[in-house]
């Protein structure tokens, strides 16, 4: 959504080695730091420490969200240690966490970046964005927050907490009624919300809220009388997810000037 430019590139490829760390390392904390599970979690951290830290001297504004990010890491790797991943507040933690970088994705495209003005009083790294690349507007610019890429985030974040709802609701929570009914609620207010930017926006958010709040519906009414394997859940969940993202990218810009004309977002 923001454009492609080299810095996403390296973003990207910091965050799928940074995810092979925090998996790696999730288990060898598991496993109460087992010499069997150290080598991994080794050679990723160092892989994931080169590129990490060329992408912070190329562009050095990420820094500001270091602190967030360390706190998000020390409390999945609290999880994995008490053993309790799969804990509602370490699915929060997980959710935060990928989210953030849909926001950071956005910042770091070359539309975002050739559309920003930049002070004088630049040094290493500040051109052309000040938003990513220096602190010359201060900790938080508004430039680090464009309104296209924190929707785009919001409605992952609030998609994928749904996601979360609906397949405890098969799974853990499946004895417990309340989970299944928090889950439709969940998706029937994003329904709701595509409702009313339909005349502006058009049929697809309303078509990618339906599916969602469908299968929060129907599969656990299904289930209650036929087991469903997890592997199928996830198959659905995996289908649901590309729908929104798909929808998602083609959406947020005119959703994003829709809110701002009804004064819902700056």
């Amino acid at each position: 959504m923001g454009g492609v430019s080299w810095r996403n590139l390296l973003l990207l490829l910091a965050w799928v080695l940074c995810y092979c760390t925090e998996f790696t390392t999730a288990r060898w904390l598991t496993s109460r730091m087992s010499k069997r599970f150290l080598p991994p979690v080794a050679a990723y951290a160092a892989v994931t420490a080169v590129f990490g830290l060329a992408l912070l001297v190329t562009t050095p504004g990420l820094l500001r969200w270091v602190p967030l990010y360390m706190v998000l890491a020390a409390l999945t790797f609290l999880a994995a240690w008490r053993r309790v991943e799969r804990s509602w507040w370490n699915n929060l933690v997980s959710i935060i966490a990928a989210c953030t970088l849909c926001l950071i994705a956005y910042s770091l495209g070359s539309g975002p970046q050739s559309q920003a003005t930049h002070s004088p009083d630049v040094y290493f790294g500040c051109p052309p964005n000040p938003a990513v690349n220096c602190f010359s507007e201060g900790l938080f610019p508004a430039q680090a927050f464009p309104p296209v890429g924190l929707v785009a985030t919001l409605i992952f974040a609030y998609t994928e907490f749904g996601s979360v709802l609906y397949v405890k609701s098969l799974v853990r929570e499946r004895k417990h009624l309340w989970c299944t009914v928090a889950s439709v609620v969940w998706n029937l207010m994003l329904t709701i919300g595509a409702a009313l930017v339909l005349p502006e926006v058009g049929f697809w958010p309303l078509f990618a809220a339906l599916i969602l709040v469908i299968r929060a519906a129907a599969l656990p009414a299904i289930a209650r009388r036929h087991r469903i394997p997890i592997k199928q859940v996830g198959m659905v969940e995996s289908i649901a997810s590309l729908v929104v993202f798909l929808v998602t990218i083609g959406t947020a810009g005119p959703i994003t000037s829709t809110l701002q004309g009804m004064g819902l977002f700056l």
